[in-house]
């Protein structure tokens, strides 16, 4: 039996047992809470598909989003389903489908004291802001970013501790309607993660298994080492910098290699961040910074972000990045042999509605920093009333000489663009 199911068998038996012991507690309160949250929106995008015949696309899309979360004393049971179908404008030979419908959300946790928290099931574990944990699962869209796992959060002397032991299946064992055998992963994912929280400082350790039951991809086995510092230089001010450096065993083809057993297995590979945020004045705020994940330059490796693989960057560039894909990995947002210096401004125009501009400067660092191209952003955040939010996100990519074809890819030579409109909302 997949671990995955295990997971989630142990997590409905104690689920059982800790609320039945809960129940016999006169003092005991029962709450719950619907949960429930829709979300549309339309995506255009112009030229992105640059390695289709046809390189555009234009879909909308529809999440739902159910489910219920009770409270019994220190143990909180959460169940919740989704499904996230898609209608294609064009091309408009694709036909209409329902998609999946699947358990999003099933866990039970347990406040053993104020300090402590044990959470057995899926859920969603995400560390600051995405560097290094998020997606759980980069094949999926946008529609889940559960992982399956076993989490313990208590306090020590030194610090915060966040355990996570996690099984991700390369398919869904638990398919309430629809397809059963969608990837939702490149392979099957088996991990411990541990991150030390200090405050300013944060250290994280990861190790993760990579092995595809389909046998298309090589083993892989990575081990990642972080620190992360974010330090207050002022009032409005603050610096965060972030580096991780991992060791692979086992690396699988990347655009550098377009044949499965060429280049080197394994080695070290490395990523940063680091950015400077300050206020501007006129209630505008600044963000400046650089970020980089390595690609293959001798004995160093392109990056595998554990799970970083959504669109921490760019909304437009992880589809262009399917690109770069080879065979049995799709490379969607998979940031690796990118970096770029970047701005980002923000401002609210009213007490409802804020904006945001953002540019990168976007290089592959190997085989010699050559420009992956301009990217620009704009986006607008509406806060409707309560519980009902929209966004419109525009997004242009100007390419650079990277993209001309001389690595083995499809050329992009012309600006591309991306624009979504976006209704939320949630109880």
């Amino acid at each position: 039996m997949r671990a995955s199911v295990i997971v989630l068998l142990l997590c409905a038996a104690l689920a059982v047992c800790g609320g039945a012991a809960a129940a016999t507690d006169r003092d005991s309160a029962v709450t719950f809470k619907p949960l429930f949250d829709l979300r549309v929106r339309q995506e255009a995008l112009d030229g992105v598909y640059y390695f289709a015949p046809d390189p555009d696309r234009n879909w909308i899309r529809v999440r739902t989003r159910a489910g219920l979360r009770t409270d019994i004393s220190r143990h909180r049971l959460e169940v919740r389903l989704v499904n996230e179908h898609r209608h294609h404008l064009h091309p408009a030979d694709v036909d209409f489908d329902w998609d999946e419908l699947i358990l999003d959300r099933g866990l039970w946790a347990w406040r053993a004291s104020d300090k402590t928290t044990l959470t057995v099931g899926r859920q969603d574990i995400i560390w600051d802001r995405g560097f290094l944990m998020l997606e759980g699962h980069a094949l999926d869209g946008s529609r889940s970013i559960y992982h399956n796992a076993v989490r313990l959060q208590t306090s020590l002397g030194p610090g915060d501790l966040d355990l996570a032991l996690i099984h991700n299946p390369k398919q869904d064992p638990i398919v309430l309607a629809g397809d059963q055998d969608r990837n939702l992963t490149d392979a099957d994912e088996t991990a411990v993660a541990v991150r030390l929280d200090r405050g300013v400082q944060k250290w994280s350790l990861i190790w993760k298994d990579e092995d595809d039951p389909d046998g298309r991809l090589a083993h892989l086995s990575t081990v990642t080492g972080a620190g992360r510092f974010d330090f207050g230089l002022g009032e409005a001010t603050g610096l965060l910098a972030e580096i991780a450096l991992q060791y692979q065993d086992g690396n699988d083809a990347g655009w550098y290699d377009r044949e499965p057993d060429a280049g080197q297995s394994a080695g070290w590979a490395v990523a940063l961040q680091t950015f400077l945020t300050g206020d501007l004045g006129w209630r505008t705020s600044s963000e400046v910074g650089f970020f980089f994940y390595s690609g293959r330059d001798g004995n160093l490796l392109p990056f595998r972000a554990p799970w970083g693989r959504w669109p921490k960057w760019s909304e437009l560039y992880i589809y262009s990045l399917i690109g770069e894909s080879t065979p049995g990995r799709i490379n969607v947002a998979a940031w690796e042999n990118v970096a770029a210096p970047r701005l980002t401004l923000r401002r609210p125009l009213t007490g409802w509605l804020n904006a945001r501009l953002g540019a990168s400067y976007l290089l592959a660092p190997e085989p010699a920093w050559e420009a992956r191209g301009v990217l620009l952003q704009t986006e607008l955040k509406f806060e409707l009333t309560a519980g009902l939010k929209a966004h419109l996100l525009w997004e242009m990519l100007a390419p650079g000489s990277f993209h001309d074809g001389r690595h083995g890819l499809a050329p992009l030579t012309d600006t591309v663009h991306f624009l979504r409109w976006q209704l939320s909302y949630a109880l």
